[in-house]
């Protein structure tokens, strides 16, 4: 491992330790992942996890609150959980940029996979996904201001690295973490 941080075995990435309510959430990301957002209900939460409807009640208002719940965990779980890794990796920004496609590579994608399909039929979801896209964003923008790259600049290398990023995440055009370092690399130099 490049950066002497163990990403392969995932345990680093895994979980979000002090979020409310996360049985239910992961209960919830389960059937996400499984049947799509159309099999999620109380119901269902409910017989996931052996408990009554009762017991969802007096941890929601109601499904629409579950799902709000569910959003800002994925949120914190899969964004400022990777760049509070990548903000902990000593170095310079080229070193986190690096460090940032190693965390993307190991990371679990079936989560992102169901949030994004998910927002393509719920405005909230979309919304959700719009402030993780933008944060994200943001965050790689900063990165290579650090460089010494203009606004501008910036923020165009910060947009091409993540929609490449995802295009080849979340498509059946994969990538090794070799060929993701080497477009990073890239888009770091000046040539």
């Amino acid at each position: 491992n490049v950066y002497k941080m163990n990403f392969a075995d995932n345990k680093l990435l895994s979980e979000v330790t002090d979020f409310p309510n996360q049985e239910w959430i992961k209960a919830g990301i389960k059937i996400l992942r499984e049947h799509g957002v159309m099999g999620i209900s109380i119901a269902t939460l409910c017989k996931e996890l052996d408990r009554e409807e009762s017991d969802f009640n007096k941890d929601f208002n109601g499904l629409e609150s579950f799902a709000f719940a569910l959003l800002d965990y994925w949120y914190e779980k899969e964004t400022l959980k990777y760049i509070e890794i990548v903000d902990e990796v000593v170095g310079d920004a080229e070193k986190s940029l690096l460090t940032m496609m190693e965390v993307i590579h190991y990371a679990d994608k079936k989560d992102e996979i169901s949030i994004r399909n998910w927002a393509l039929m719920c405005p909230n979801a979309h919304k959700a996904l719009a402030s993780v896209d933008r944060t994200r964003l943001d965050f790689g923008t900063g990165l290579f201001k650090e460089l010494g790259f203009s606004d501008n600049e910036s923020i165009m290398r910060s947009k091409i690295l993540y929609t490449s990023t995802i295009g080849t995440e979340y498509t059946s055009i994969s990538s090794s973490l070799e060929q993701k370092l080497a477009t990073c690399r890239l888009l770091m130099s000046r040539d």
